[in-house]
């Protein structure tokens, strides 16, 4: 069966869990080369399943609020395989639920230096690689949280406006160079991030469920599904598009 990732070389950030393991072993079963990144040592976990489906996968232990640990995955790509087709900007963290007048400082803070900041560092190593070879394609993980709001996460709907933003300006600016950038906004998925919001507020779940027009949740295989088609050349045409992948969310 023919592999649409054959040979290419993918990065992938936030790969321990949830979104982005699923994302990289997605890209391991179509062929591809990966180097993962994430600040959790189980990131290892998710380069051995990868090796067991064949694939080449390398993990190295990284934070994105940390210009020198992108650049460290980026260069690991470029040292080892020669080059850096493709790259997954999906390292971010929830923050705390609370009221905008009552959110703290210091978790505000964080949440812009990971889930914004983190991405602009990504963009910062990543584009260069690509330029300096035949261009390649760039997908940064925003969320429904990007496109509409939601009580209590203040910040993480800052964070993933501006990681819309962000990826619509970059998309412009290297379109003619041959670099596309897109974003996913994925609605609620069944993933860890949720099982931490959900100590916060016991009820969490059976509330996202009823906002919801399919009923479920959303699984990171989905996601990671949508991913890979915006990496592909099957669409080679799309560039800074915020592809909602919610079960109908901002429908409503």
């Amino acid at each position: 069966m023919e592999q649409r990732f054959d040979g290419r070389v993918v990065l992938v950030t936030g790969a321990a869990s949830g979104i982005g393991r699923a994302t990289a072993l997605a890209f391991a079963r179509d062929g591809a080369r990966l180097v993962l990144g994430d600040v959790a040592a189980a990131g290892e976990e998710t380069a051995l399943a990868a090796r067991t489906l064949g694939a080449d996968a390398d993990f190295l232990v990284a934070d994105v609020a940390y210009q020198a640990d992108v650049d460290a995955l980026v260069a690991r790509a470029v040292a080892r395989h020669g080059r850096l087709d493709c790259a997954v900007n999906n390292a971010g963290i929830e923050g705390v639920l609370r009221q905008t007048a009552e959110y703290p400082e210091e978790d505000f803070a964080r949440v812009i230096q990971v889930n914004l900041l983190g991405v602009w560092r990504c963009l910062r190593a990543e584009i260069p690689a690509m330029l300096a070879s035949s261009g390649g394609a760039i997908v940064n993980t925003a969320s429904v949280a990007g496109l509409v709001g939601a009580g209590g996460l203040s910040a993480y709907v800052a964070s993933k406006h501006a990681v819309v933003g962000l990826t619509r300006a970059a998309a412009i600016e290297y379109a003619k160079a041959g670099v596309r950038v897109n974003a996913v906004c994925p609605g609620v998925i069944d993933t860890p991030m949720v099982d931490r919001l959900s100590l916060e507020m016991p009820t969490l779940r059976e509330v996202l469920l009823a906002m919801k027009p399919m009923g479920r949740l959303g699984r990171p295989a989905e996601i990671a599904e949508a991913i890979l088609w915006l990496c592909s050349e099957a669409a080679s045409f799309v560039t800074g598009h915020a592809l909602a992948v919610d079960g109908g969310y901002v429908a409503q």
